[in-house]
């Protein structure tokens, strides 16, 4: 809430004034949040105590709790910005290194898998920087572009999710349905090669002890546990000879470095279990970062973060 009225007043400044003030804005919200919303600090705390094996002494535990609020504040803020910044003022939203490589990519005439994550500033931030930046991208993610995502909060649903929609006028974004037939967006946009395709790859989907799960999705192993991936997005630019790429987010103290670097599959076919070991090796790239700061992993906010890691608590 903090976030939403630090948004609503930031919307009257000019937008030059705005990306400049944002950074100690997202810093007031977010402590404003650890001190006053004790079942959001709880879970936080609980989920980095449970993924990550850190003591309720450890003096470090709380200073990453509040950075996560920090974080989630400061992409709140960017959720409410987004719509009315012009290319300029999102060339300073963020700094991404590493755009050399989309650059020879297209100059080769090649499609380009970019795989980011929940992981740092929100996919519609990096997304929008990108295309600001001479580089047109599609950000793919899960689910149905018109609803909700499932099991979010009834205040996510009121405020934020028709501001995601607003999102629609200022990026191209499309989803992935596990299972289904790819979107002719997609197909299109990885055929032309003139657009990125930018697919959020890390979808937990929650599978329960016994339960049989569909063949879209495998079995990988994150943060020590078993967790399902969907292999349909990955599939598919595979199958049209995209070369892949991660954008994935380095600790800088301001949430806002992105680095974008080569990934080599780790197989050459197209079966399911080709896929699974390619998006083991992205798991094992994204995990490395958790470990190095986990404040930056956007879900661990999600109640149902646990069973989406294959842990089912009492």
């Amino acid at each position: 809430m903090a976030a939403l009225v630090l948004a609503t007043g930031l919307n009257i400044l000019p937008s030059a004034i705005r990306t400049g003030i944002i950074r100690w804005s997202s810093r007031m919200a977010g402590t404003i949040w650890h001190k006053t919303n004790r079942g959001t600090v709880r879970r936080v705390r609980h989920h980095l105590q449970v993924l990550f094996d850190y003591e309720e002494t450890n003096t470090k535990l709380e200073s990453l709790v509040h950075d996560h609020l920090v974080l989630s504040s400061w992409n709140a803020l960017i959720l409410n910005l987004l719509p009315s910044l012009h290319d300029e003022h999102l060339n300073r939203l963020l700094q991404i290194d590493g755009l050399h490589h989309l650059g020879e990519l297209q100059k080769q005439g090649r499609a380009i898998l970019l795989l980011g994550a929940h992981y740092g500033a929100y996919g519609y931030a990096v997304a929008a920087t990108l295309s600001a930046q001479g580089y047109p991208t599609w950000l793919a993610g899960y689910g149905g572009s018109h609803t909700p995502p499932p099991q979010t909060s009834h205040l996510y649903n009121k405020l934020y999710w028709p501001k995601v929609q607003h999102l629609n006028q200022r990026i191209r974004m499309t989803t992935i349905t596990p299972g289904g037939k790819p979107q002719p967006e997609l197909v299109k946009v990885l055929e032309q090669k003139t657009d990125i395709f930018y697919l959020l790859a890390d979808q937990y989907f929650i599978v329960r002890p016994g339960q049989d799960h569909p063949a879209h999705l495998v079995p990988l192993r994150f943060l020590d546990h078993t967790v399902y991936l969907d292999v349909s997005g990955v599939r598919l630019a595979k199958q049209k000879e995209a070369q892949p790429l991660t954008a994935l987010p380095v600790k800088d103290g301001y949430h806002r470095h992105v680095l974008i670097e080569p990934l080599e599959w780790a197989s050459d076919g197209t079966a399911t279990a080709d896929i699974a070991q390619d998006l083991q090796v992205y798991l094992t790239r994204l995990e490395q970062r958790l470990l190095e700061y986990p404040a930056l992993w956007r879900d661990l906010r999600r109640p149902d973060l646990l069973p989406r890691m294959g842990i089912f608590e009492s």
